[in-house]
């Protein structure tokens, strides 16, 4: 399917200039203690940056970051995004190590307008458009905490698209962005909005079409599949998120919030995963560590969306799994 629609894309953006300039935002992390504590719980737990940018051991459930592995980067996004083999694309070095010479604002460039220190465009695998919804102070802080990293020094390949369709794709969604002042109190619904967006879960829960494009109408319905890393095998699913019965529909708040919160402690590594078995792309370790009541705001605001009718299966064994070049 992805090759398809490569093809297809290598012609209708044969003219695809390169990407969008602009100048980073004039940021000074803040140092206070508040500020980076704020930091790391967002990095940790919400925005799950350290997640993305560290060594995953899919031998547990849900694929854990190994210790002392934090920020260091290397993860693929290869297999995860069904992209072309010969596509290189590792997650980048995030500590200090790699970092020391941005600026606090050509840091937040990237978090949220989609370009590199060197004005290169990044690839949409790195959520942009979402954090680009966060308020200021809480991109300060996760630049704060950033700061705060041991630095490791990781020998990591070079990102290459190879594929022309996949350049051009990438040059078009890097912009300048005006986040919200403010991070919502009060009314659980829209503080439970601003999380959902910052936890980027309509990426993974709301269908595409062959294209890779969201599908209007059908936000957090769920069935996007993802490969299983080995040891794991086969396609794991991302299942309805709405308030359907074939979704969230019979869910209490403390059911939700309590899913959660099993996951943490050390839970998930202690769920192993089999040779060629199911496992989840989901952090739930990561997201485990969320407050109750920011999981339980997230409920709420999921609740208030349009209820649709989608079985999503949870796995799909690797024998019958959708072969990748479809």
């Amino acid at each position: 399917m992805i090759r398809c629609a490569l093809a297809m894309l290598a012609l209708l953006l044969a003219a695809c200039p390169a990407p969008a300039r602009f100048a980073p935002p004039n940021r000074v992390a803040p140092t206070d203690a508040a500020s980076i504590e704020r930091g790391r719980y967002l990095a940790n737990h919400v925005t799950v940056c350290v997640t993305c940018h560290s060594t995953r051991d899919w031998t547990a459930f849900g694929g854990p970051v190994v210790p002392g592995t934090e920020g260091r980067g290397g993860e693929s996004f290869t297999e995860i995004f069904n992209l072309p083999d010969d596509v290189v694309m590792p997650a980048p070095n995030i500590t200090p190590h790699a970092l020391a010479s941005w600026t606090d604002g050509e840091i937040q460039r990237a978090m949220i307008g989609g370009l590199s220190r060197d004005g290169s465009a990044l690839f949409p695998s790195m959520p942009f458009t979402q954090y680009r919804k966060m308020a200021w102070s809480d991109l300060d802080a996760i630049v704060a905490w950033l700061r705060t990293l041991p630095p490791q020094d990781a020998a990591l390949p070079q990102r290459d698209l190879v594929h022309r369709s996949l350049k051009d794709i990438t040059n078009l969604f890097p912009a300048p962005a005006s986040p919200p002042r403010r991070v919502p109190q009060g009314d659980s619904v829209a503080r439970g909005r601003y999380l959902v967006d910052a936890a980027g879960c309509a990426w993974c829960h709301t269908p595409i079409d062959r294209g890779g494009w969201p599908i209007p109408g059908r936000a957090f319905a769920g069935g996007n599949r993802f490969v299983v890393k080995p040891p794991g095998g086969g396609w794991s699913h991302a299942p309805n998120l709405t308030p359907h019965p074939t979704g969230l529909g019979g869910w209490t708040r403390e059911q939700f919030v309590g899913r959660f919160q099993r996951m943490g402690d050390g839970a998930a590594t202690k769920i192993e995963t089999s040779a060629g078995g199911f496992n989840s792309l989901m952090a739930w370790e990561a997201y485990s560590g969320m407050t109750a009541e920011d999981l339980g705001a997230i409920y709420d605001y999921l609740m208030t969306r349009r209820p649709i009718e989608h079985v999503v299966p949870r796995w799909t064994p690797p024998e019958i799994g959708p072969r990748k070049d479809l």
